[in-house]
């Protein structure tokens, strides 16, 4: 008998019940899911992990994806129709946000956003991007009665922990990409998403899968005692707003 057996690591059902509200799970509107039968599989996927329900969150950037709400709208509802049978459903859609100069001309027109839920806006800001934009989409934002979610920060060059506590100050909120625990994006970026999960510095946690291969890196996460601690938390968290 393989000693492996007495040392297999416990599932820690880390997305059981989740609702995933940072994902590009609507075919064929940016660089997720390019058709109905991969949304399918992503769905399946989805199901497998745990997670109860998708709020899809294609992007909005007008330079490579200038989807609008009737984009998204379409697309949605030609989901739902293929998925009406599927064990996780999708229940609704919002948008990522890339802040730009035209996200900002938008927030000064007073154009209505979509929300993940509430009033709570899925916000990003380009990788290699001043941080010190946030700043500015964060006062328009709020000024409008919206509350920004800041998308990924542990993926920004130049965003460090110090930035992330003058802005959760302020009242920007931090999701954390579940993917970022698995390496997806670098060694450098799990090392971030570790720690700062371990400090406790993230408020929402969402999967921002674009793709099957990458759900099914997912299974893959083991956390330590700290950062299950800190990542139960966190659900515990969302499941107040309902997601």
């Amino acid at each position: 008998m393989s000693f492996s057996f007495f040392f297999r690591k416990k599932p820690q059902n880390l997305f059981r019940d989740m609702v995933d509200f940072h994902n590009h799970i609507l075919p064929g509107i940016d660089d997720g899911s390019q058709s109905v039968s991969q949304s399918l599989k992503m769905l399946e996927l989805f199901a497998e992990l745990g997670v109860e329900k998708i709020i899809a969150s294609p992007h909005i950037y007008k330079e490579l994806y200038p989807n609008t709400p009737k984009t998204i709208q379409t697309a949605y509802e030609v989901l739902d129709l293929k998925s009406k049978n599927t064990e996780t459903r999708v229940s609704g859609y919002a948008a990522e946000y890339m802040v730009d100069e035209f996200f900002l001309e938008s927030l000064r027109m007073e154009n209505k956003l979509l929300c993940c839920f509430d009033k709570n806006i899925l916000i990003e800001i380009p990788f290699f991007g001043a941080v010190k934009i946030i700043d500015q989409a964060q006062f328009n934002l709020q000024n409008n009665g919206y509350a920004p979610i800041l998308a990924h920060p542990e993926r920004y060059v130049h965003m460090r922990s110090k930035n992330i506590k003058a802005m959760k100050k302020k009242g920007v909120k931090m999701q954390l990409n579940a993917l970022s625990l698995v390496g997806v994006y670098g060694s450098g970026i799990k090392k971030k998403a570790q720690s700062w999960l371990e400090e406790g510095l993230y408020d929402f946690v969402g999967t921002d899968a674009h793709n099957e291969l990458q759900l099914s890196k997912l299974k893959k996460i083991q956390l330590n005692r700290k950062a299950l601690k800190s990542w139960q938390k966190i659900r515990e968290s969302q499941s107040q707003f309902g997601i």
